[in-house]
């Protein structure tokens, strides 16, 4: 008789990556129980999962129950959480009004490594995002056929470094750069409304960095990049995207090329060594 599948449980964020985590766990042979934290993802989840609920991301305790009710064990997070849901008056149940009061900040990371201990200390592990996603990970070198002229080279190396402490900092982890002069930091606002931002001030020829905190931790919140990214630079003048190569997941990576091409963007994995 067959062994029966690994059934593990997946808390979905917007956006593709949940989709493709999901779709990447039925290929390997797992069932999903899948938790969806917007209505829009419930819908492009729920043909590639076994069975779907719908709640807020301020219901942990719902969320932990159900997977319990599925007989979960490990599970995972993927897709793209708005903290801006903290103020725009959801439903909090009593263990998010605890952890609220008692946290030092909201930054992103505290709130990920509360959800992850609270998690777990309910009896569930956490799979590393690069489990399922790996195949999705920045290479190093440029991507597409336009590189890096010698002046964006010495802009990408001066914001490189400026993106890393921000990002150490847990303030965003995008920035916008031009002539060695910071545009744009992320905070709150999200990528693209950041690209928008440091766009409008610059003008055209604008750099844009996306990286990873120094610290990242693999289990949730690996930045990614998708074609909406992409685009919202090049509505900008945008002249580069540089990515933390094998740090950042590339969505739907072939249409991205494309893209950066028809726009004569310069899409570029980068290690922090280069130029030295």
């Amino acid at each position: 008789m067959a062994s029966p599948l690994e059934r593990i449980g997946l808390v979905a964020g917007t956006g593709s990556l949940a989709v493709e985590f999901a779709s990447r766990a039925r290929e390997k042979g797992f069932e999903v129980s899948a938790v969806a934290l917007a209505p829009e993802i419930h819908g492009a989840l729920k043909d590639l999962v076994r069975t779907i609920i719908h709640a807020a991301p301020t219901q942990p305790k719902k969320i932990l129950s159900f997977l319990k009710s599925e007989g979960i064990r490990r599970i995972g997070f993927a897709g793209k959480i708005e903290k801006k849901l903290l103020f725009q008056g959801l439903k909090f149940d009593l263990e998010v009004i605890r952890f609220m009061s008692h946290a030092k900040n909201l930054a992103d990371a505290t709130i990920m490594e509360a959800v992850i201990e609270y998690a777990e200390n309910n009896g569930f592990e956490i799979i590393p995002q690069t489990e399922f996603l790996d195949h999705l990970l920045a290479p190093e070198g440029p991507m597409g056929k336009r590189c890096l002229s010698g002046a964006e080279v010495k802009d990408v190396q001066y914001g490189f470094t400026m993106a890393r402490e921000i990002a150490r900092l847990d303030i965003g982890q995008t920035i916008v750069v031009k002539k060695g002069t910071i545009a744009a930091v992320e905070a709150i606002e999200g990528t693209d409304e950041t690209i928008r931002r440091g766009c409008a001030l610059v003008g055209e020829g604008a750099i844009i960095l996306k990286v990873a905190r120094p610290d990242q931790n693999l289990r949730y919140d690996i930045p990614a990049v998708g074609l909406t990214t992409l685009r919202v630079a090049g509505e900008g003048g945008a002249s580069a995207l540089v990515v933390d190569a094998g740090a950042t997941f590339m969505l739907e990576c072939e249409s991205l090329i494309r893209t950066a091409d028809a726009a004569n963007i310069a899409l570029i994995g980068w290690t922090g060594d280069e130029g030295k």
